[in-house]
């Protein structure tokens, strides 16, 4: 039996990354995974038979069947948001056994097949019946025993939201916890002397409202269960804006502690915001006196390993040119993110410079004193700020260490750190995932299964994408190239064109989900939430593309090549004007709009390109004389498997060169479809 690694310290709960540093190659022993890959991909191989067999013994309807299951994956893409409303996320497999119960009911009542259909009955009517209960009864049926490797002993309550599991650890040693997908925490404060301990000891939380005086408007981005918020109180600021993109956590928070004296969304005039934290201050009615981040859930499963957005874009040279725009003219930005704090700064300088400010460090105050903090304004610091904020760093236990004074002489050392490396862009988020990066990364990977056990703060996630490229590369060359030493059974033997045919489905597989990938990032700002961007997105691209392919079963035969042609140019062009120029116009117009009227612009905006992305192939095998049957199958199997690829190339292309070359190769995979468009009717002729 496979055991998922566990690792147990029952009374003590990570509260950042840094706890966790020492035991994350644990948590992904890479034999394990690669041994579960193949379970878990089961479900897609049976259903991608399921495809493939209609779509061959049907292909006089491929325009219609394609574009349901496009319009299927766009009403399964609307209905996850509310079903993790009413349901813990392992619940949901219920709710997809019910649908395709229902399906093999269809299928099987047309062929008459009784023994199958009662089959399928008997599972839906099971499975409708355990997802009645877990909907009604409000608990969860499939529990979870361990989370991102931690025991669940602690964990005294949790609940599922689109973005993330949201948990609540209590033990005897700490006070309470909210945990973020079990991996990323956030201190609950129910007294006062424990927020009081915390903001004597960290500089980082407290150094900006000892600057300031009250009242004075206040923003906390990545606020979770709010103890900068709380701290921001105890200094007597009321005028805040809570904002984080779980902001259920909010609510919990205020719900399970409401006699907490120091609890920040219970007591005080905190405004809670459910929102990227960016997408907050850009929709801003009013400046801020002060902009705080201490962490941000850069390293959980939402932070790490899902591309759609990134926490990281709190930190770009963009990010700081929309805080610059939301700050009052004496207001102060505060960052602190321990040695990361060095590429933020220079992320703050860039934007400086960017404002016309030609000496950026004298508008920085960055020093320790056990946590380190990096304060940044759009004016320079007075001699009188730098020298309160230099004696009030030395009123905490640790030495303090001041890394910028704004008015001291650049040095060398200042000089390379503002200005000689990699600047965090929102094109390129990840300025430590760079080609040497991801080939050191490699190398970790190799040391670790070679028994090394070689460590590295970002191995785990570098192993996880390389594991699966692995297996997908390797299911692809034994599963989907089999087919070329046995073209007998598919009557494809001596048939010309096949190479060609399945090059150009492949380049329609990886454009496609390369294309929504990068979307998803480029809007993800405007939308203002990455649950809605990602969902409006999926929801815009598979509707109107399952639209595009009904279209395409519609026409005559007359004229489909010619077609073809003008739809994949179309494609390239709107491919690259929505890229390009449409998210800019769209944050110069649009931005300041209610969030329901942006949904729907953006579903408006993506129309186009969805449309036009959904006619490629149900058009290709229109085009397919009739002899060519046999390709149907193959061509499937290339154009899903293609798409995997791209998910995962698409991942480490955009974290090691940037979205724009992502998306780049994406068009340049239609560009090499639209050069091969006219081999695909010659598909099926016989070698003379």
């Amino acid at each position: 039996m496979l055991e998922f690694p566990v690792i147990v310290p029952p009374e003590t709960p990570p509260l950042g990354y840094g706890e966790r540093t020492a035991i994350r190659d644990e948590l992904l022993d890479p034999y394990w995974y690669a041994a579960l890959l193949p379970v878990l991909t089961m479900p897609f191989v049976v259903a991608g038979l399921a495809f493939a067999g209609v779509f061959q013994r049907r292909r006089e309807h491929i325009g219609q069947l394609y574009g349901a299951d496009l319009v299927g994956g766009a009403v399964g893409a609307v209905v996850f948001i509310p079903a993790l409303g009413l349901l813990a996320g392992p619940d949901l497999v219920f709710l997809i056994l019910v649908a395709t119960a229902a399906a093999a009911i269809l299928l099987f009542s047309s062929e008459g097949s009784k023994g199958p259909m009662g089959l399928a009955a008997g599972l839906g009517l099971v499975s409708l019946t355990l997802l009645c209960y877990g909907v009604f009864s409000n608990q969860d049926i499939l529990k979870v025993k361990n989370a991102a490797g931690y025991a669940e002993e602690n964990v005294v309550y949790s609940e599922w939201t689109p973005l993330a599991r949201i948990s609540l650890h209590s033990d005897a040693q700490r006070s309470a916890v909210m945990l973020l997908d079990n991996s990323s925490a956030s201190e609950i404060y129910e007294t006062a002397a424990r927020r009081d301990e915390i903001a004597n000891l960290h500089s980082n939380r407290t150094l900006v409202y000892r600057l300031h005086k009250p009242p004075q408007r206040v923003a906390v981005l990545a606020a979770s269960a709010g103890p900068e918020v709380s701290i921001a109180q105890s200094f007597g600021y009321s005028d805040i804006d809570a904002i984080d993109i779980a902001g259920r956590i909010f609510d919990i928070v205020a719900e399970k502690y409401p006699d907490s004296p120091v609890n920040p969304y219970v007591h005080g005039n905190t405004r809670r915001i459910e929102s990227d934290g960016r997408a907050a201050i850009l929709h801003a009615s009013e400046s801020y006196d002060i902009i705080q981040m201490v962490h941000a859930n850069l390293w959980s499963s939402a932070g790490m390993l899902s591309n759609a957005w990134s926490p990281s874009l709190l930190e770009t040279v963009e990010a700081f040119e929309t805080y610059f725009d939301h700050l009052s003219d004496d207001g102060t930005i505060s960052f602190a993110r321990a040695s990361a704090t060095k590429v933020i700064a220079r992320s703050a300088t860039e934007a400086l410079k960017k404002r016309g400010v030609s000496e950026p460090w004298k508008h920085m105050f960055y020093g320790t004193s056990g946590h380190s903090v990096l304060l940044v304004k759009k004016r320079p610091f007075t001699e009188a700020e730098r020298d309160r904020a230099m004696a009030i760093l030395a009123d905490y236990k640790k030495p303090p260490k001041f890394i910028i004074d704004p008015m001291a002489p650049l040095t060398p050392d200042v000089r390379a750190m503002l200005f000689d490396g990699p600047v965090m862009t929102d094109d390129r988020p990840y300025i430590d995932h760079g080609p040497k990066m991801f080939l050191r990364q490699l190398q970790q990977l190799w040391r670790r299964i070679d028994g090394k056990n070689a460590e590295a703060p970002l191995a785990v996630l570098y192993r996880s994408i390389v594991i699966q490229f692995l297996f997908v590369m390797a299911v692809g060359l034994v599963l989907v190239f089999t087919p070329l030493l046995r073209r007998g059974p598919t009557n494809l033997v001596d048939t010309k064109g096949v190479a060609a045919g399945l090059l150009y489905v492949s380049c329609l597989g990886y454009g496609y989900l390369a294309v929504e990938t990068v979307l998803i990032h480029e809007l993800v700002l405007f939308v203002g939430h990455p649950t809605y961007a990602v969902t409006v997105v999926i929801l815009a691209m598979l509707l109107f593309s399952g639209l595009g392919s009904i279209v395409v079963g519609k026409m005559p035969g007359e004229g489909l090549l010619k077609m073809l042609r003008w739809v994949l140019a179309t494609v390239v062009v709107l491919g690259a004007v929505q890229a390009f120029v449409v998210p800019a116009i769209l944050y110069s117009t649009a931005l300041g709009l209610p969030l329901s009227v942006r949904l729907a612009i953006t579903l408006v905006v993506l129309a186009p390109l969805g449309f036009v992305m959904g006619m490629p192939f149900p058009l290709a095998l229109r085009l397919l004389r009739p002899e060519a049957g046999g390709i149907v199958p193959w061509a499937w199997a290339l154009n899903g498997w293609m798409s995997v690829v791209a998910s995962l190339a698409t991942v480490m292309i955009s974290r090691i060169y940037g979205y724009s070359y992502a998306f780049s190769i994406a068009l340049l995979a239609y560009g090499l479809a639209l050069a091969l468009a006219g081999l695909v009717p010659r598909i099926g002729q016989k070698a003379s």
